[in-house]
């Protein structure tokens, strides 16, 4: 069998750990060296007997891993989620619809990223995603489907009292943001030129790493209950999304309002992945809960003098600063990265082709109330 030759398949389940019908639409994910690791937990049997010579083992518990890369690139529509969104609530995201609202002068300072803005005349009421001063033209929100939102009547932010008067409002794309009650689960099919291999009841996690000049890249861990290995041929008719992957570059990064200047950048959504254990269940398991979550991450920018940004300060009193920057640039294949608080903790001393550099490392605090430390749009 050639290992070129494979397709992963994944669904969302309707029920967490029952198994999903796997078929050629939940395989449109082009992915990179995918794995899949058996996890048997086996029971060595060593009574004592008259010779040194062992017994077999008996099989208990059976899960298993799958483990891919995969380009971050976009539908091609932005209020289209595109493929690896299954795969990213399946590690503890939930996806909501992005709303815009086009506004002139706010008064009243910021509209600030989590408040919520009213708009007294209709009832309707939203969750403003990223800071928003004036001068700034596109309010982001998410609807909290409390009123119809017009083109007249004046918004305020319940927090900041900051208010606008909007001129337009439209749907601009998606918002991935943490979950921490019962993100979805997914029942993932490996199929490897004849053989499919599947796991249920599925949950992840996932690292992104961006380079300069590079497609950024998602890397996936996934656990779940071991379903099935049988012979099977790979799907056919599976379209693959034709959108190219945006590279990095012209991303616009900005830490607080300084635009370093940075190679690389490495967020890693990191969760604790636990059985649900069950005698009732054939592999004696159910599914895989997220029962901890550590978002952390690294960059690179180049080291300057104190009045310009004090790194050292920074971390020595463990002052909070927003990371803000963008993958991409048309609409439908464009990502906006959004860290409300980023809090350093290691600083290296390090070098670039000769230039001095600081070797961040940082850790993703919540914002406000919590599931607030990464916000993901699509625009």
């Amino acid at each position: 069998m050639l290992r070129r030759k494979r397709q992963l398949a994944a669904k969302i389940e309707s029920v967490e750990g029952v198994a999903e019908t796997l078929a050629a639409q939940d395989a449109k994910l082009l992915i990179v060296d995918p794995k899949f690791n058996p996890d048997f937990k086996l029971f060595e049997r060593n009574p004592v007997r008259a010779n040194l010579s062992k017994m077999g083992k008996l099989t208990g518990t059976r899960s298993a891993g799958i483990t891919f890369q995969l380009e971050l690139r976009g539908s091609g529509t932005a209020t289209v989620a595109p493929e690896w969104s299954k795969l990213i609530e399946a590690c503890g995201f939930t996806k909501n619809v992005l709303r815009k609202l086009t506004v002139g002068t706010i008064t009243g300072g910021a509209f600030l990223h989590g408040e919520t803005i009213t708009q007294s005349t209709t009832g309707a009421s939203g969750r403003v995603v990223i800071d928003t001063a004036t001068g700034t033209t596109s309010l982001y929100f998410v609807d909290l489907d409390t009123g119809t939102w017009d083109d007249e009547n004046g918004i305020t932010g319940q927090t900041s009292g900051a208010s606008a008067t909007p001129s337009s409002v439209e749907n601009a794309g998606i918002e991935w943001k943490p979950l921490s009650d019962d993100p979805a689960t997914v029942t993932m099919g490996l199929f490897t030129d004849g053989l499919k291999r599947s796991v249920k009841g599925a949950r992840g996690k996932v690292k992104f790493s961006l380079k300069s000049g590079e497609p950024a890249m998602m890397d996936f861990e996934f656990q779940g209950v071991f379903a099935d290995v049988a012979n099977a041929d790979m799907l056919s008719g599976v379209l693959h999304e034709t959108s190219l992957p945006p590279v990095f570059l012209d991303a616009k990064l900005t830490v607080d309002d300084y635009a370093a200047i940075v190679s690389a950048i490495e967020l890693n959504c990191d969760n604790t992945l636990s059985p649900r254990e069950s005698v009732n269940d054939a592999n004696g398991i159910l599914s895989y809960r997220i029962t901890e979550r550590n978002f952390t991450g690294s960059i690179d920018p180049e080291m300057v003098l104190t009045d310009t940004i004090d790194f050292f300060d920074l971390f020595a009193n463990n002052s909070a600063r927003t990371l803000d920057f963008t993958v991409g640039s048309q609409s439908g294949n464009k990502f906006r990265f959004y860290i409300p608080k980023l809090v350093i903790s290691d600083l290296a001393d390090e070098e670039r082709d000769g230039i001095d550099v600081a070797g961040l490392e940082f850790d993703l605090i919540a914002n406000g109330q919590g599931d607030d430390e990464l916000t993901i749009l699509q625009l």
